[in-house]
């Protein structure tokens, strides 16, 4: 495991209470796995369930925590992203709360500042969540 829940905030940006994910298990310069446990008072949980907007966000913040790990190991500052577009957005199966959910992320194509990531989300080896993900990374200036 390169990271857990008490220092996942080294590699993104978003804070209590909006943080959606909780282990970074691997990640390179164009993949990421990391797992969130579906606690019952994650403000995306809505009558038991993890929300689809939950689900985009986990798969954005793995995305988030594989640039800013690898931008940790280069000793670079780790840059804002930002949600440009989610395409084919497939949703199977909505998470329960209290479940584990393990998210991966394949980065398939960087044009200037915009990445494109391919993002899935299983739960026992089931997918939940499929889609495409265009990312904006601000550079630091």
């Amino acid at each position: 495991m390169l990271a857990s829940l008490h220092d996942i905030t080294r590699y993104i940006p978003q804070r209590h209470p909006v943080v959606m994910i909780h282990d970074l298990l691997e990640a390179s310069d164009n993949h990421a796995i990391t797992q969130l446990k579906v606690a019952r008072d994650n403000i995306f949980v809505h009558n038991g369930l993890l929300t689809e907007a939950g689900m985009v966000e986990n798969i954005a913040q793995t995305a988030a925590a594989q640039v800013g790990y690898q931008c940790s190991i280069k000793n670079i500052p780790v840059p804002i992203g930002y949600i440009a577009a989610v395409k084919n957005l497939k949703i199977l199966k909505m998470p329960a709360q209290d479940s584990m959910i393990r998210t991966s992320i394949k980065i398939t194509n960087q044009i200037l500042d915009i990445t494109v990531a391919e993002g899935r989300i299983e739960q026992n080896d089931e997918v939940c969540c499929t889609c495409e993900m265009r990312i904006f990374i601000k550079t630091q200036l």
